[in-house]
């Protein structure tokens, strides 16, 4: 079960925070949210102070990478309209600026062979810098001869790949039509510098599209999270077989479809809970989902509740930031931003190993490990009805026991370990195919522990169906 989320960062304009942005150096570490032009401070809990940059774009995302040089440790962002900010551990600073460009700013960038690579907002055209550089004259690298669907291009990767001679780092440019260049070499500049592979895949989600995970990549597109490694030897349609996301395939195709056009996806992971969040961008209002996995057991849910425009890690921790200027930080109380909030476990149906009877099902019995004693609410669903039954009412849990960094030492009571829960509940269903679902409503400060090991059923089987 998720837990809830705080408000952790205040007082920055009621607007849509685009980006956070962690920075950590040898010697220091911060931490900055991007809302309404303005680049935020947001290390510490509170209320935030004046912006540390301000007049820059208030539309446009932010996308920023961490490079060390012999000078010292940058944050650099770029958002495909203003100049390049550049954040050293002390200050702000557009010094020394990327000169060169033609057709406009930067609007991605990232590091390959110790050399800065980006590319603008609507352009074929990449850019580079000198080796261990952050500014000064960019070079140009025209892909648009390269590419066979048009298109611009979107961002770009170092990945590196296994040969029989060794690993060998290669530097990846995609495109907003799903086409992917691999290049070899040290710059486009070296006589080396090789060409490795054309590829196609479906049309990725954004510019926040990469993950990388262990030696591998992972590209978010409109048929799934597709991995690199499968892109060199498959096709875009025989892509969706092996995708990361094939197990959510009906429901991520949903969602991209309401999606369309809508910017704000996002794909992010916090590798201390061992999970991918996937940010998916509101197709209405109230709209607001995630689609979470956890990257050991390739399990998925669904989030739902978090008014989530973008992700950050920071200190191990997880936050996102809100649409009216706040940043909260996430998988922590059992309340949402002090709402209760509810637990939906909807499993696939399952006939029974009787398809061709119907079945009655007279009770349920959940196998569960909880941080305190819960009680959920059960309903049978049949024959692939997949409207969630009415959430029950909180639960509140008997003693709350001591909050880290609050409660008094030697004073405070230690939260209980989890405990064992399992208990036949009363709930009947008749249908084909049947499907338990399991419902929980928090209202606690507490994060909740609550884990589903298995259910089981009592049930008797019917005639066969007519």
């Amino acid at each position: 079960m998720r837990g809830g989320s705080l408000a952790y960062a205040t007082g920055m304009p009621s607007a849509t925070v685009m980006s956070l942005m962690p920075f950590i150096s040898g010697t220091s570490s911060k931490f900055f949210a991007v809302c309404s032009g303005g680049i935020y401070d947001v290390t510490n809990s509170g209320a935030v102070g004046a912006a540390a940059v301000s007049g820059l774009n208030s539309t446009a995302y932010m996308e920023y990478i961490q490079f060390t040089n012999a000078g010292a440790t940058w944050l650099i962002c770029v958002n495909g309209v203003d100049a390049a900010q550049l954040y050293n551990g002390t200050s702000w600073t557009t010094t020394p600026a990327i000169t060169g460009l033609t057709g406009g700013n930067l609007a991605f960038v990232w590091p390959f062979k110790s050399a800065i690579y980006g590319v603008q907002a609507a352009s074929l055209q990449a850019w580079y810098l000198a080796p261990s550089s952050i500014g000064g004259a960019a070079t140009k690298f025209d892909l648009s001869g390269i590419f066979k669907y048009g298109g611009y291009l979107l961002c770009g990767t170092s990945w590196s790949i296994s040969s029989n001679s060794g690993l060998y780092e290669t530097n990846v440019f995609i495109t907003s039509e799903g086409e992917v260049a691999m290049y070899d070499g040290l710059n486009p500049a070296d006589t080396a510098w090789t060409l490795k592979g054309l590829y196609k895949i479906a049309k990725p989600l954004g510019r926040r599209c990469i993950m990388k995970a262990g030696g591998d990549i992972a590209v978010m597109t409109e048929d799934g999270i597709v991995p690199m490694s499968q892109v060199m030897t498959l096709d875009q349609i025989a892509l969706q077989n092996v995708a990361v996301t094939k197990p959510i395939a009906p429901a991520w195709r949903n969602a991209v479809i309401a999606r369309q056009g809508i910017s704000g996806w996002q794909i992010v992971t916090w590798p201390l809970q061992s999970m991918a969040i996937i940010n998916l961008p509101k197709a209405t209002a109230g709209d607001v989902t995630q689609f979470v996995a956890n990257v050991r057991s390739g399990a998925w849910a669904r989030y739902v509740g978090w008014d989530a425009n973008c992700f950050g890690v920071y200190n191990n921790q997880l936050f996102y930031g809100t649409s009216d200027g706040r940043v909260l930080q996430a998988e922590v109380g059992g309340q949402d931003d002090g709402k209760n909030y509810t637990w939906t476990v909807f499993p696939s149906y399952t006939d029974l190993k009787s398809p061709a009877n119907v079945k009655h099902v007279k009770m349920v019995k959940p196998r569960l490990q909880a941080s305190y004693n819960v009680t959920p609410q059960v309903t049978v669903k049949v024959d692939f009805d997949t409207t969630s039954p009415l959430a029950p009412t909180a639960s509140v849990p008997a003693s709350s026991g001591a909050l880290w960094d609050v409660a008094l030492w030697d004073v405070g009571m230690w939260p209980p370990a989890l405990v064992d829960l399992s208990a036949w509940t009363d709930a009947e269903g008749f249908g084909a195919v049947v499907s338990p679902v399991l419902q929980l409503t928090l209202s606690t400060s507490i994060t909740p522990d609550v884990r589903l090991n298995s259910t089981e059923l009592l049930y008797e089987v019917g005639a066969p169906l007519g």
